[in-house]
C-alpha cells in the first residue's frame, strides 16, 4: 500500500493546537474529515447519539441493513442485508442477511441482532434509532415485530401496508446484542469500546481536539479499502475549516461557501467543491407560544422576508429561490400541482406593506409606545434567531430575516451560539426561531412524514424538522396513505393534499433551497464524487448512507 506522511491535525493559526491534536503514523494512509462542528471533543461513540457521535460512527463504523443509492437508485450498495422483498399486501418485509459478517470482536452477526435491535428500540423509547415501532396502546408507529425466520433471515410484520418501508427500515443500524443487552440506558451510554462491523471501528487517539477511528481487521470491505484510518479534527466555524482544507490539513469537508470562486479556489490548487441542488431551508418556529401561534402573524412574517436578498446575498448566489410555500424546495419538483398551489405564492413574495397590514388586522400593534408591535393582549413581542456561530452563510441569513422583520416593527434579532448549544436546544423545545434544513430522501414523504410525526414533538426528544410541533391530523392521514399504496397518481393526490395543508398552516417558513455543500482536496486522493461522475450523493454529513461508499472509493496519491 502506498504511504502518505500524515500531518498533525491543528486548528488553523493555532499553532499552539499543533502540540495536542492526535498523532498520526506516518506509513498510514489517513482521511481527514469533517462532518461536524464542535468547540471540544466528548468522548462518546454511541451511534444514536444526535449531538455528535453519530455524526462520526454512523456508516463509518456501524453499516445499515441497506445503502439507497438516491442519484442512482438501480445501483444500490446492500450492506448488512443482500435482498429484500415486500409481502404482497404490503404489511411485511423481509431482509435476506449477509453471511460471514463478524463484529469487529470477533462475534458472529446474524438475524439475533438484528430482532435484538428492534425489541431493544421498542423497550427504550426515548433512544433515538429511527424505528417506527407501533404501539397498540398509543395507536402510533407502524412496525409490530421482528420475526426471525433463520439465522440470516429476518421479517419485519406491519401494523398497516406500507410501500416505503423499505426506506426506514434500511436505516436500521444493528446493534451487538452481546454488548448492548448489558446497555440499560442507551441514551447516556458513552459506549467508550465500540463494537461494530463497518470498515472503521477501532478508536484512537482520543483528545478534545479530535480523534481517530481505524480499521477493523475483520471488515469485508478491507480488500477494497485503502484508507487506515479517518481522523476527525476539532474544529468550529466555516472560515477555520476552509483554512484547514486549502492548508492541506483536510480533505473532505461540506460546510457552507463565502463566494468560492474568490474565497476558495484561488486558496490552494487542490481546493476543489461542487454544490448541486439540495433540500429546502425553512424558519422553524415555536408554534407552541405566541406569537408564532398565530397565523395571521406566520403570514406576516412571510410575506415580511426579502428572499432576493437571502438568495443573491445573504447566501452569496449559492442557494435557489423556492417557488411555493410547502417546506421542500426543487428537489421534488416533479411532485408539483402547479394549479393546487399557484394561490399561495404570494406567501412567497416580498411585501412589507401587505406583511403590515396583516399586523395590524389582526391586532398586533404597538400598544405601549415603544416602536415595537405587541401581542393582541397588550404583552411585548421580543425573540431571536437561533444560528451556530460559525455558519456564515446562515448567520447572513438570520440577520436579514431579522431585519426585515424589524423593518414592520416586530423586535427580533438574531441569536447566535456554540454549535453544541444550538444541537442541544432543538430537542429541548427551549427555542423561538431557529433556521433548519429538510432531510433528503427517495420521497418528499422522507421529508414530510418527521415534519408532521406527533412521536418527534415529544419535549426533550424534538426531532429537528418538527420543532414547529404543530400537530396537523389531516396531513398525518394524507401521510399514511401516501405510503399505503405504490400507484404514483395516488400518492401524488395525497402529497397535493399535504402541500395545501402547509401553505394554509405555515407551520414552517420556507426561505430557500440550500445546495448539496462538498469541498474536497486533491492533495492526497483520487476517486472523489464529481460532478462528471455522481456515482453517489457526495456530502460527508450524518443522514448520507452512501458517504461510506464515497470513502471507500478514495485512494491515496503517491507520495
Amino acid at each position: 500500500m502506498n504511504s502518505i506522511r500524515a500531518v498533525a491535525l491543528m486548528s488553523v493559526g493555532v499553532a499552539a493546537l499543533a502540540a495536542t491534536a492526535p498523532a498520526m503514523a506516518q506509513d498510514e494512509v489517513i482521511l481527514r474529515l469533517l462532518p461536524h462542528h464542535t468547540d471540544a471533543m466528548v468522548e462518546n461513540y454511541n451511534p444514536n447519539n444526535p449531538t455528535g457521535p453519530q455524526q462520526r460512527m454512523r456508516d463509518f463504523a456501524y453499516e445499515p441493513l441497506w445503502i439507497d443509492n438516491l442519484w442512482h437508485p438501480e445501483n444500490d450498495f446492500p450492506a448488512l442485508a443482500t435482498s429484500f422483498e415486500m409481502g404482497e399486501d404490503l404489511k411485511s418485509i423481509t431482509y435476506h442477511l449477509r453471511e460471514g459478517v463478524k463484529w469487529s470482536d470477533g462475534e458472529d452477526f446474524n438475524a439475533d441482532d438484528v430482532v435484538f435491535s428492534f425489541n431493544y428500540a421498542k423497550a427504550h423509547p426515548d433512544y433515538p434509532m429511527g424505528i417506527d415501532v407501533y404501539s397498540e396502546e398509543a395507536g402510533t408507529g407502524n412496525i409490530v415485530s421482528a420475526e426471525k425466520i433463520d439465522d440470516h433471515t429476518v421479517k419485519f410484520n406491519l401494523n398497516q401496508p406500507d410501500a416505503l418501508i423499505r426506506y426506514g427500515l434500511g436505516g436500521l443500524y444493528p446493534l451487538p446484542e452481546h454488548i448492548w443487552s448489558e446497555v440499560d440506558d442507551p441514551k447516556n451510554f458513552a459506549n467508550l469500546n465500540p463494537v461494530a462491523t463497518g470498515p472503521w471501528t477501532e478508536v484512537r487517539n482520543f483528545s478534545r481536539n479530535g480523534y481517530e477511528i481505524c480499521r477493523n481487521e475483520l471488515s469485508r470491505y478491507n480488500a477494497e479499502n485503502a484508507i487506515d484510518c479517518l481522523s476527525f479534527p476539532q474544529m468550529n466555524g466555516n472560515e477555520q475549516t476552509v483554512a484547514a482544507l486549502s492548508a492541506g490539513d483536510l480533505d473532505w469537508l461540506g460546510d457552507g461557501l463565502t463566494d468560492p470562486d474568490v474565497t476558495f479556489l484561488p486558496q490552494s490548487e487542490f481546493n476543489n467543491y461542487w454544490l448541486p441542488p439540495g433540500s429546502d431551508v425553512n424558519l422553524q418556529l415555536n408554534t407552541t407560544k405566541p406569537p408564532f401561534n398565530n397565523l395571521a402573524f406566520r403570514q406576516a412574517m412571510s410575506v415580511a422576508i426579502d428572499r432576493d436578498t437571502l438568495v443573491e446575498i445573504s447566501t452569496f448566489g449559492l442557494t435557489t429561490h423556492t417557488k411555493y410555500p410547502i417546506g421542500t424546495g426543487e428537489m421534488f419538483n416533479t411532485w408539483y400541482d402547479e394549479e393546487a398551489l399557484e394561490p399561495y405564492t404570494w406567501l412567497m413574495q416580498y411585501d412589507p406593506d401587505r406583511a403590515m397590514q396583516i399586523l395590524d388586522e389582526a391586532g398586533f400593534v404597538d400598544a405601549d409606545g415603544d416602536g415595537w408591535r405587541d401581542n393582541p393582549d397588550g404583552t411585548p413581542i421580543a425573540f431571536g434567531i437561533s444560528m451556530p456561530s460559525g455558519w456564515t452563510d446562515w448567520v447572513n441569513t438570520g440577520q436579514t430575516v431579522a431585519e426585515n422583520l424589524q423593518d414592520i416593527g416586530v423586535n427580533a434579532s438574531l441569536k447566535t451560539m456554540d454549535q453544541g448549544a444550538w444541537f442541544d436546544g432543538a430537542p429541548s423545545g427551549d427555542f423561538d426561531v431557529y433556521v433548519m434544513w429538510t432531510n433528503g430522501g427517495p420521497t418528499p414523504h422522507s421529508q414530510y412524514h418527521p415534519m408532521f410525526n406527533p412521536r418527534l414533538m415529544v419535549k426533550g426528544q424534538i426531532d429537528f424538522q418538527a420543532m414547529h410541533q404543530m400537530q396537523i391530523p389531516e396531513a398525518e392521514e394524507a401521510l399514511n396513505a401516501f405510503r399505503s399504496t405504490t400507484d404514483r397518481e395516488a400518492q401524488l393526490a395525497e402529497l397535493t393534499k399535504v402541500h395545501k395543508l402547509v401553505a394554509e398552516n405555515l407551520p414552517v417558513i420556507s426561505l430557500f433551497a440550500n445546495p448539496t455543500w462538498y469541498e474536497y482536496s486533491t492533495r492526497r486522493f483520487t476517486g472523489w464524487v464529481t460532478e462528471e461522475n455522481p456515482f453517489v450523493r457526495p456530502q460527508v454529513h450524518d443522514g448520507n448512507r452512501e458517504r461510506v461508499i464515497h470513502a471507500l472509493a478514495l485512494k491515496p496519491i503517491e507520495n
